[in-house]
């Protein structure tokens, strides 16, 4: 039985790893690491000036996990080489509430979750949900065991994760799945200046949700023409086309 290890950046009491947990014990052992609070956006932080500080919780309905008061990466981090008695075969983290899509996978600390699973060795996926308040997480279970299991399958190549955004839409209007490429859709900030019942300054970042993108293979198209996107991605950021041109810079 292969052994799972389940995560998140929304929080160990959010309904979306719930959701995860149900879905992977359908195929396997599973553990749960995540955060003990909402980590939204973190991007891939890591704790490294405070204790990392781990409660155990128990729920009625048989969910338990460890819960952690850190960031993702450091709920895969502490579960991989602290918690768990060997390694797991697979690690899930979401199933996020909200796409994460284009650039947005920068600050997704679901994505991160995944990404550290990565570069630990471990094949990893990252789910999210496209939608921002109560979701039905029936299918987008569906996608994850189904997903979970081709890669438990097949494995991944090394230093590729798997990016699923799944349509927040009913299952009947699903119209399939697409291979896609990241796209670029980003968010547009403004920050909103008020002031504090004592005259301080402060300032709520605000803004929209921006997307160029037109092809229908880049992420954000295919879910909001209702197809599920499975996006391969890597965390090695080198830009090939540039290193012939930096050379001609004379800088070595």
């Amino acid at each position: 039985m292969p052994k799972i290890l389940v995560t998140n950046d929304d929080g160990i009491h959010a309904p979306g790893i719930h959701a995860l947990w149900e879905a992977m014990q359908e195929i396997g052992s599973v553990e749960v690491a995540a955060p003990n609070t909402e980590k939204s956006a973190v991007g891939h932080a890591i704790t490294i000036a405070d204790p990392i500080r781990i409660e155990s919780l128990n729920r009625t309905n048989g969910f338990k996990g460890h819960s952690v008061n850190g960031t993702p990466a450091d709920c895969v981090k502490i579960a991989v080489q602290a918690l768990m008695d060997s390694p797991p075969d697979v690690i899930v983290s979401g199933i996020n509430m909200g796409s994460n899509t284009g650039n947005n996978v920068i600050y997704s600390g679901t994505v991160s979750a995944a990404t550290e699973g990565t570069i630990l060795h471990i094949p990893s996926v990252a789910f999210s949900l496209d939608v921002l308040s109560k979701g039905d997480f029936t299918y987008a279970k569906k996608t994850a065991r189904r997903v979970t299991e081709k890669v438990l399958e097949h494995g991944l190549p090394t230093g590729t994760l798997l990016n699923v955004n799944i349509p927040g839409i009913p299952e009947n209007e699903i119209k399939g799945t697409k291979i896609t490429r990241q796209g670029n859709i980003y968010f547009k900030d403004r920050f909103e200046k008020r002031e504090d019942p004592k005259g301080r300054t402060y300032y709520w970042m605000t803004g929209t949700i921006e997307d160029p993108d037109s092809d229908s293979d880049m992420d954000g198209q295919a879910v909001k023409n209702g197809f599920v996107s499975i996006t391969p991605i890597r965390y090695e950021l080198t830009d090939e086309s540039m290193l012939d041109q930096l050379k001609d810079w004379n800088l070595e």
